[in-house]
């Protein structure tokens, strides 16, 4: 057997070249990688082509100073405003229904005189047929001007107390702040525009009751010719027993009413909610308290023109209409009322919460919390 035999000459060169050449390749391989992964750096001439971006400087906001902080005379001087712009709308828009609840009120004081008017309809057909459309008008400019006063008192001096009987609480007021409230105002409200209801009734029933005034100003120099002074306050009594509880009322009724009624999404009650929680406050508060309001209509027009009085006061008043008509006489006109009152008391609170918001008091009293 013939011994193995090494690698020939030439053979043994190739393999020493190949060994060789290994130590070189193995950087190589490792060096192409590398750069396989590193960004291709940017060309002069790609960077030449690219445009520069300029900078735009940020756009400087000036800074939003708030508005400073009304002082309480002037969130008054607004409310008041805005009461007496709701006044003004409200009795327009329900004044022939007021004329008919006042003449259904005065009928029935001179013993033996015929029934005259027997329902809204009738009544509506009867003032129409005798005095014209002004008819249904008459004694309203008195009324407005009366209620302007009336109107931006009685709401400014509800928020003013509702602000006072506050004290430190936080959030909505309960009932009994909001009733006492609201009666403070009636009464303060009451108080100082009383004469102006007086000649506001005066003037409704002037040709009803053998009456002729020429204005406002003829009626009031009329009363004071013929009954002094004194004839500008009659029937102030029930007004204060009944007028203030039925503003306390209406105002409580309302802000409990619309409590319970959906807001919008900036947190205000829409405009057909005020007026339905409007409705409901005046209905509820004026049945209550209506009985007052007939004798305080009758004391009104005791008297009048300088003819003997009926009624010695208003509890003489109240006596002789229940010994005479019943208890039922107490709630004459009541009907006509509840119609009146509806829409009045509805677009009366609506208006003042839509004027509060024009004039920027909306829900901000004078310590920034809403009621």
């Amino acid at each position: 057997v013939d011994a193995p035999r090494g690698p020939s000459p030439a053979m043994a060169e190739e393999n020493g070249r190949a060994g060789a050449a290994v130590p070189g390749l193995l950087p190589s391989l490792l060096a192409a990688r590398v750069l396989a992964a590193s960004p291709a750096p940017a060309t002069a001439t790609a960077t030449a082509a690219t445009p520069t971006a300029v900078a735009t400087p940020p756009t400087v906001t000036a800074p939003t100073v708030p508005a400073p902080p009304r002082s309480t005379k002037q969130v008054m001087l607004l409310q008041m405003l805005a009461g007496a712009g709701s006044g003004s709308i409200t009795k327009t828009a329900v004044a022939p229904l007021e004329r008919l609840k006042i003449l259904f009120q005065i009928q029935g004081m001179v013993e033996g005189a015929p029934k005259k008017y027997t329902g809204v309809v009738q009544a509506l057909g009867v003032v129409g047929r005798e005095e014209g459309l002004v008819g249904f008008y008459k004694g309203n400019g008195a009324n407005v001007l009366r209620v302007i006063p009336v109107y931006a008192l009685k709401f400014a001096f509800n928020d003013t107390f509702k602000d006072m009987v506050r004290g430190g609480d936080v959030g909505p007021l309960g009932p009994q702040k909001l009733m006492l409230a609201g009666t403070m105002a009636g009464m303060m409200q009451q108080l100082v525009t009383y004469p102006l209801e007086v000649v506001r009734t005066r003037l409704s029933l002037g040709v009803t009751m053998g009456l002729h005034y020429n204005g406002i100003t003829d009626c009031v120099k009329q009363i004071l010719a013929k009954e002094g002074p004194a004839g500008l306050y009659k029937g102030m009594g029930p007004t204060l027993i009944s007028g203030a509880p039925y503003v306390g009322l209406q105002m409580t009724m309302y802000s409990m009413l619309r409590r319970m009624a959906p807001v919008d999404s900036e947190g205000i009650t829409p405009l057909q909610w005020s007026i339905l929680a409007g409705a409901g406050a005046g209905l509820m508060a004026q049945t209550i308290t209506f009985p007052g309001d007939v004798i305080r209509r009758r004391m009104q027009t005791n008297g009048a023109g300088g003819v003997p009085k009926i009624y010695r006061n208003s509890w003489h008043c109240t006596v002789v209409t229940v010994q005479k008509e019943g208890w039922t006489a107490l709630y004459k006109g009541l009907s006509t009322n509840i119609i009146r009152c509806l829409p009045g008391a509805g677009i009366q609170f609506a208006a003042y919460d839509a004027l509060k918001r024009a004039l920027g008091v909306h829900e901000v009293h004078l310590h920034g919390r809403s009621e």
